[in-house]
């Protein structure tokens, strides 16, 4: 009698397999396992890719004649466990679905007096919502006939919602440029005690990486900004009267002015709290930095951008991790220094009251404008008016900081190049934001396209990005694409953080969950 062969068994079961597509070896992997052998190398890639090949539409849930019309589904979020699924609705309202048999188990109705943009779940019970009516609320999933707080603060539309870890507190951002952080644990006779942790012209979007180490900023200028070794209690302090925009303004321009100069020292490796970076390197001439996601180990940002005619749209992947020290010493130039006319001074006995002195002419468009479908941009259409930069007056205030710092005077600090990947997006909806997601396992991006989804990964297999680190950028792998699964243009998207389950929201009124089809 012949004794048994596990590789002969292994052979006849890839025989009968043989018909199935390439990444179909679940049945090889199960079996290997179950005979005690030896996973082949990159059998776990192959396992996920196989896995995120297969998803697809599993359930619909639309309004119906009956029900009140929501709206575009801007924004869908999973609590914890990831049995619960909330979704921030254009017609003021809040769904929540039970994930497991995908069914609607409340409508809360008029949750905010505008659109809800933004959800946030910060415990087993408790999340918050932002909205363009510039108000955050927050409800515990127990009784949600009322909210529990309601919190006043910005004065825009409030686009993110994340919770520190480490600092037990809520951080929020709005169009008004302002980030605060709410210490839910405490109150005031006048509510809800909070923070202004950063303020500046031209925020989009603000993210925290899973270990709250890391702020991501994305702008409406092109650029984002990362703040290294995040302390939440200085930030306000480290990085105050500093102005992005006019450093920004010097990089591009190749010219230094002093007073900005002076603030080097924030993108030094010698500042071991709130060390300021930026991240300029786009595919494409990236304007609007519109949407904005971190990988769940906090490896690289992946962002949604789109140009300044509004004809173009990107998905882009930066590394946002610690860079070798010497990379940092050797990012900067010398360049020439700007000689700012102090001619429309005044003296002291001259000076009006009100006066202030005004140096920089700047082109203001609302973003409403911008975003605005029907607005076609032009640069003359743009509203002109003259702003105080700071530069001027304060040249006595920086001699003494130069005497000592000679070499810093032209000394202008250049960006890394920080582009891993890329992909061109279908330029549709435009004026909605649409939301990108990654998988909980960090292999995959889902992007919205069109009236479907692209499921995007950094290589064809699906390995993690640590396996598969380009030397120079290049573009993304598509492993799944759907097209008219929705009736209408899809807007946002969420990975289940426990299971491989997916759920899409389209603008008009429908969300869809897919799973594996294996």
């Amino acid at each position: 009698m012949s004794s048994f062969s596990p590789e002969l068994l292994l052979s006849a079961l890839k025989k009968k397999s043989s018909e199935l597509p390439q990444y179909a070896h679940v049945p090889d992997i199960i079996t290997r396992r179950s005979l005690g052998l030896k996973t082949p190398l990159g059998s776990t890639d192959t396992l996920i890719s196989s896995i995120y090949n297969s998803f697809d539409v599993r359930q619909s849930c639309r309004s119906s004649t009956f029900d009140q019309y929501q709206g575009g589904i801007f924004n869908l979020e999973f609590n914890l466990d990831g049995r619960l699924l909330a979704a921030a609705c254009e017609a003021k309202q809040v769904l929540l679905h039970d994930s497991g048999n995908q069914k609607r188990i409340k409508t809360i109705e008029n949750a905010h007096l505008k659109c809800v943009n933004c959800i946030k779940f910060l415990n087993e019970k408790t999340f918050a919502t932002g909205s363009d009516d510039t108000l955050i609320k927050l409800w515990d999933i127990r009784n949600l006939n009322n909210c529990l707080k309601t919190l006043h603060g910005h004065r825009s539309w409030v686009k993110n919602i994340e919770w520190s870890e480490q600092d037990q507190v809520m951080v929020t951002s709005a169009f008004d440029g302002t980030i605060y952080s709410w210490n839910l644990k405490e109150n005031s006779e006048n509510g809800m005690l909070f923070d202004k942790v950063f303020l500046m012209k031209g925020l989009m979007r603000m993210k925290l990486t899973p270990d709250s180490k890391k702020m991501i900023i994305s702008t409406t200028s092109g650029y984002m900004i990362i703040i290294h070794d995040l302390n939440l209690l200085n930030l306000a302090t480290d990085l105050r009267s500093f102005r992005p925009g006019l450093y920004r303004l010097m990089q591009k321009s190749h010219q230094a002015f002093p007073v900005v100069v002076s603030y080097n020292y924030l993108f030094s490796q010698k500042q071991k709290r709130n060390r300021i970076e930026f991240i300029d390197d786009f595919p494409n001439e990236a304007e609007c930095i519109s949407s904005l996601q971190i990988h769940p180990y906090g490896w690289c940002a992946v962002s949604r951008n789109i140009n300044r005619e509004i004809d173009e749209e990107w998905t882009a992947v930066h590394d946002i991790q610690e860079r070798d020290a010497k990379e940092y010493e050797e990012a900067y130039e010398y360049v020439e220094e700007c000689d700012i006319s102090e001619e429309n001074e005044t003296s002291d006995d001259e000076e009006l009251p009100n006066s202030r002195p005004t140096d920089l002419w700047m082109g203001n468009i609302t973003l409403e404008e911008y975003m605005n479908d029907s607005t076609e941009w032009r640069p003359h259409q743009a509203e002109m008016a003259i702003t105080n930069s700071g530069l001027i007056g304060m040249k006595a205030s920086n001699e003494a900081y130069f005497k000592q710092h000679q070499h810093e005077r032209n000394k202008l600090v250049k960006n890394l190049s920080r582009l891993t990947h890329y992909i061109k997006e279908k330029n549709v909806a435009k004026g909605f934001i649409k939301v990108l997601s990654f998988s909980p396992d960090g292999r995959v991006i889902c992007s919205p396209y069109e009236t479907g989804i692209r499921l995007l990964a950094f290589s064809r297999n699906c390995q993690e990005l640590s396996e598969c680190v380009p030397e120079s950028a290049r573009p993304l792998e598509t492993i799944l694409e759907t097209n008219n699964y929705h009736r209408d243009v899809v807007v946002s998207c969420k990975f289940n953080p426990m299971h491989f389950q997916l759920v899409t929201g389209c603008l008009g009124s429908e969300i869809k969950w897919h799973q594996p089809v294996l």
